[in-house]
């Protein structure tokens, strides 16, 4: 017996190291895009109904439906990210040619000196110790503001090349998505009703993380850039993209972005309009608070509130950003997935058959 397996190990030593040579660099060469090609599966778990949607409601092959929802996918990011350049870095020049950034920021540095001195001189504090913490704090502020706005530039290209992968990968995983079903249900071997369940649930999990985000995040954008409107405080669509962008951020949300533009109102000596803004941001604030829990608690899984929060918290500081989505996920497939395959061992009804390799569609 002894002799068999070492001449068995022997004889295939050389083909599996191969194998797994292969296979390592393989995946080393494409561990750039894992979190793209994740997303790109997310998405395509998350938006195939809308692909049944298409072909149900329009009478489309399945090849032209996917053609034009990846189209639509492509449109959606791409549009709004262009005209966010653009227009950016035409309020910039448009900025800069009116002012130099050095009167602009003395301006601000002579207005926020004067509460500094105000405030120094009722609590009976030197003004000029109060000046130079406030010196070492702005310093401080200005070059990671510096820091951060330089590493998004130098991001920029990288970011790009990330959105295409993101949508290839998408399109990719649609269009074979009875194959990638087939080799499923030929490998895993659930049962014919768990294994409905297990592609139920990701679908499901896919859905609720993207559009309880992305959904959260469009309603704080309105409320804010539709309060810098009113107040008449920069631009529409630049503080909607912004907002936007920064409402991914756990717990922070688009709070911080309207009490940016309220202190910028002050430092203005723009009163309402400040206080407004203030009073947007603890709204902004109060609605992802409540919007976010309520469409996560739509979908299939309930996840407690309590690790769902820690998911979230540890997917940012494990993955960055992109474990914003990632935690979630993993937290649904915990509480949605697990149960299903302990069911495989532990059945309910030992009459279940087992699925074979054909598509269960």
């Amino acid at each position: 017996m002894m002799n068999h397996f070492h001449e068995v190990f022997f004889r295939n030593f050389f083909k599996l190291f191969t194998a797994f040579v292969i296979v390592a660099g393989f995946l080393y060469i494409l561990s750039p895009f894992m979190i793209p090609v994740l997303f790109g599966g997310m998405l395509a778990m998350a938006l195939s109904p809308f692909l049944s949607y298409f072909m149900k409601k329009y009478h489309w092959a399945r090849q032209k439906a996917l053609l034009v929802l990846t189209l639509l996918l492509f449109l959606i990011g791409a549009v709004p990210s262009g005209i966010f350049l653009l227009r950016g870095s035409k309020i910039i020049n448009e900025f800069f040619s009116k002012q130099s950034i050095t009167g602009f920021t003395q301006n601000i540095q002579g207005k926020i000196y004067a509460i500094v001195d105000n405030m120094a001189e009722h609590n009976n504090i030197d003004p000029v110790v109060v000046r130079e913490k406030f010196d070492n704090f702005s310093n401080q502020a200005g070059a990671w503001i510096l820091k951060v706005f330089s590493d998004f530039v130098t991001q920029i290209p990288d970011l790009a090349l990330a959105a295409l992968v993101i949508v290839l990968a998408f399109y990719f995983f649609l269009s074979k998505e009875h194959h990638i079903r087939s080799l499923f249900n030929h490998y895993f071997y659930f049962s014919q009703s768990n294994a409905e369940k297990f592609v139920s649930v990701m679908k499901s999990s896919c859905r609720e993380v993207f559009f309880s985000n992305v959904l959260t995040g469009v309603l704080q954008s309105l409320i804010v850039s539709l309060g810098a409107l009113a107040c008449g405080l920069g631009d529409l669509y630049i503080i909607f993209f912004f907002t936007f962008i920064i409402s991914f951020i756990p717990i922070i949300g688009a709070a911080p972005m309207a009490f940016v533009l309220a202190l910028y109102a002050f430092f203005d000596s723009k009163i309402g309009p400040g206080i407004t803004m203030a009073v947007i941001g603890f709204i902004s604030g109060v609605a992802d608070n409540i919007v976010r829990p309520y469409l996560v608690s739509l979908g299939e899984v309930e996840v407690p509130a309590l690790i769902g929060f820690l998911a979230v918290i540890g997917g940012v500081i494990v993955l960055g950003l992109p474990g914003l989505f990632v935690g979630p996920l993993l937290a649904s497939m915990m509480y949605g997935i697990l149960p299903i395959i302990v069911e495989e061992y532990f059945p309910h009804d030992n009459a279940n058959t087992h699925s074979t390799g054909e598509d269960l569609g």
